[in-house]
């Protein structure tokens, strides 16, 4: 093992669940710290959890530390109840942890879940959040920053999404009628961007990046990331 610290937020969603699956895999990391209001119940000696309140993240400053931290908080509108409340998860909590990963010695990379649409103009309140965010993480001028856009994403949820499930069905569908590079937009595991994070990470390249789906696709099943350079341009 390399004594490397692994940060986990997010760990019992959709994506953070299956990154912490694919960092047990592997042996990159002695210590996967894992911060949140709840654990995933998993058992590993690597694995320690810091169960907090998000509103309380701030006073925990001290006990929170690593090498590379792996952002995968978000909601939905429908569990938010406001968009007061959505915007203080996707956004404020973000940037929270990011601006404490820019104060913290040890840490190289921030890699982040958004979604692909993030537009901090688009008149989608989702959509703008997103972009919102993300351009705040690159004021921040990072060591590492690594912005995954996913599309639809897929993969068992405990919470049921009646849109997500509609739309599921519908790429379901589509894919036999979508051709080139419209395909690239649809949909894409959870599990292909934990990998593709995972794989990222071990580059470490330093910089701003941004990494859309059939990039992430493409790194998940090669198990392989060499940089910007190497990738076709994914628009």
């Amino acid at each position: 093992m390399s004594g490397k610290t692994a940060l986990i937020v997010g760990a019992t969603g959709l994506v953070g669940r299956e990154l912490l699956n694919v960092l047990l895999e592997n042996d990159h990391y002695s210590k996967i710290l894992i911060v949140g209001r709840s654990s995933p119940g998993v058992k590993d000696n690597r694995i320690e959890e810091l169960l907090i309140s998000f509103d309380d993240l701030a006073n925990y400053k001290d006990q929170i530390s690593a090498n590379d931290y792996y952002c995968c908080i978000g909601t939905t509108m429908d569990v938010a109840k406001s968009k007061e409340a959505f915007y203080r998860v996707d956004y404020t909590y973000v940037m929270e942890l990011a601006k404490m990963s820019k104060e913290d010695p040890a840490c190289d990379q921030f890699h982040v879940v958004s979604s692909y649409g993030a537009n901090a103009q688009s008149g989608l309140f989702y959509n703008a959040v997103k972009g919102q965010v993300e351009d705040a993480l690159k004021e921040l001028n990072l060591r590492a920053l690594h912005i995954f856009q996913p599309s639809l994403l897929l993969g068992y949820r405990k919470n049921f999404r009646l849109w997500e499930e509609l739309a599921k069905i519908a790429s379901g569908v589509l894919s036999f009628f979508i051709i080139g590079s419209r395909l690239k937009f649809w949909a894409i595991e959870g599990s292909e961007v934990a990998k593709a994070m995972f794989y990222v990470a071990l580059s470490g390249e330093f910089g701003t990046h941004v990494h859309k789906p059939l990039e992430m696709k493409r790194i998940a099943h090669t198990k392989e990331y060499k940089g910007d350079n190497s990738v076709t341009a994914d628009v």
